[in-house]
């Protein structure tokens, strides 16, 4: 009962949330008042985008940015790929998995941790910062730690060859949860807390990754100087 709950009826829900709650919150302005059409767009809502913190402390935030996006970009490259390694039974593609997904773990690891504490030590942050803000990094600092403990300490490897059939199963309507009964405990929390994450996303401040048009991505840098700067 309880392996069904969690690796059959988990895994929809999050993904009904994950899909149904994004197109609901841009188009209908969930989260904002500004909102008053059908408009999926990055502009007029600054609850969908993301709060700027690049004023403060801008030094030490720089490394724990880049390792934080470039982690996450290089994470799902390595998961898709090491999925589909495991449903195809390809060792090529599951030992990119192995490597090049601690290399995003790692990167996102430290991106994420060093965001949480220069929150919680810059005043500034602490007075700007939401709940939300620290829930949001505590959620990728605890996959991202799980994951590389089970892979870096407790060395275990080939997992996605579970993964990769077990997600098969799930879009073609015909769970099996028992394949992946036997995997370690860590693991199976790994998973889990990934699934969990899914169904809060749309709801989170993260949903700016979905934004259309495309160039809220691609926007110049905003341009800042310091004061003395300035005076000049």
């Amino acid at each position: 009962m309880v392996e069904n709950f969690f690796f059959v009826g988990l895994p929809y829900v999050a993904l009904l949330l994950f899909i149904g709650g994004s197109a609901y919150r841009a188009f209908t302005g969930l989260k904002s008042r500004f909102r008053a059409k059908w408009d999926w767009t990055a502009y007029g809502d600054f609850l969908w985008t993301t709060r700027s913190t690049g004023f403060f402390g801008r030094a030490s935030i720089g490394p724990a940015t880049l390792c934080l996006h470039w982690g996450l970009v290089i994470l799902v490259t390595a998961h898709i790929l090491g999925f589909l390694g495991g449903g195809l039974n390809s060792p090529s593609l599951v030992e990119f998995f192995r490597w090049v997904g601690m290399l995003g773990g790692i990167l996102l690891f430290y991106g994420t941790s060093w965001a949480f504490v220069r929150r919680l030590v810059k005043p500034q942050l602490r007075a700007m910062s939401t709940w939300e803000d620290y829930l949001v990094l505590l959620f990728l600092i605890v996959i991202s730690g799980l994951g590389l403990y089970t892979s870096a300490v407790q060395l275990i490897f080939g997992l996605s060859y579970g993964v990769g059939p077990w997600l098969y199963s799930l879009f073609t309507l015909k769970p099996d949860p028992t394949l992946v009964r036997n995997f370690p405990l860590l693991a199976k929390l790994h998973l889990i807390v990934n699934f969990v994450f899914f169904a809060y996303f749309p709801f989170t401040k993260l949903v700016h990754m979905l934004s259309y048009p495309f160039r809220y991505v691609t926007r110049p840098y905003i341009s800042m100087r310091s004061y003395v700067a300035l005076k000049r």
